[in-house]
Formats: C-alpha cells, structure tokens, sequence
C-alpha cells in the first residue's frame, strides 16, 4: 500500500513539474511571439507582405466583427438599446502566415 501511494505522489508531483516546465516554455515562447509580431507591424508600416524563406506573412488589419442588429431587434431590444451598446474599436493587426511548399530534389 505504501509503494502505491509513493508512486502516486511521485507520478503526481513529476506530472506537477512537468506542466510547470511546460508552463514556463510556453509563456517565454509568448513573449518572444508578441514582439516579433510588433516588429513585422512595425517594419510594413502596419500593412503588407513579407516574403521570407520558409512561408510568408501578410500583414492586414481588423476591427471586431459587427454585431447582427436585426437579431437583437428580434429578441426584443430596440434600436437606440443596441446603439446605446455598441463600441468604436481600434483596428488591430492580423498577422497570416503561409508555409511555403517545400520542393523535392528531381
């Protein structure tokens, strides 16, 4: 019984550290992500494409999509409550990356 607990706490505390270890991979490979994205905005001027090796990125902007008015009237609110609601968005980049195809040897 106590090498089954043992192993439990073992199995769990090594599955602990390995979703920490994980955790922490990701998040810095987050932060690496964000600022090469800033940077890619920054170099095409907030829009355009950049051609690279291995795929390329074409760089656009968006703004959040528009809510359905008429669905909202169909359930009941009128047109100055969804007015009342709506919110001037900034747009923001979007970043779209397209793997170029790798060529077989003839």
């Amino acid at each position: 019984m106590f090498v089954e607990i043992h192993d439990y706490v073992a199995n769990t505390t090594a599955a602990v550290e390995v979703y920490l270890a994980a955790k922490a991979q990701f998040e810095a490979a987050e932060t690496v992500l964000k600022a090469a994205k800033k940077d890619v905005v920054t170099i095409v001027g907030g829009c355009g494409f950049l051609e690279g090796r291995t795929a390329d990125l074409d760089i656009g902007l968006q703004c959040k999509k528009p809510i359905n008015e008429q669905k909202l009237m169909e359930l009941g609110l009128t047109k100055a409550q969804i007015d009342a609601c709506k919110v001037e968005g900034e747009p923001y980049p979007i970043i779209r990356i397209k793997a170029k195809k790798v060529r077989k040897a003839a």
